[in-house]
């Protein structure tokens, strides 16, 4: 029997940096983005397991070409679509990946864990 590779999706994801110290009274904190290729690949079963058990949704996994195109943004948007980024991992090829939930409306983003790989 033939191995199934998991299927890949090359796509673009905007990151995106909150500066709140940049907003006036009363207003939303100002933002800039910056728009980088990836590759999307779905959340693996254990992980989404795990993940829930301490009550997150992880929804996605996007894999960026080198890992300086990562600048520490907390936020993204894929699809039209905001996500929190929950943890990032570097790979063995010097890519960056980059674990997605969707944000929730009035929510502050979940601090990241980074992982070495």
């Amino acid at each position: 029997m033939k191995a199934v590779k998991p299927v890949l999706k090359a796509d673009v994801i905007k990151l995106i940096k909150v500066n709140p110290e940049a907003a006036g009274v009363g207003t939303e904190p100002a933002e800039t983005q910056r728009t980088v290729f990836c590759t999307v690949r779905s959340i693996g079963m254990q992980e989404a397991y795990q993940a829930m058990g301490q009550g997150l949704n992880p929804e996605f996994r996007v894999i960026l070409a080198h890992d300086f195109e990562y600048e520490g943004e907390r936020i993204c948007e894929l699809g039209g679509v905001r996500y929190d980024i929950l943890r990032t991992y570097v790979t063995e090829t010097d890519g960056i990946e980059l674990t997605l939930q969707r944000v929730a409306l009035n929510a502050k983003p979940v601090p990241a864990t980074e992982g070495v790989g």
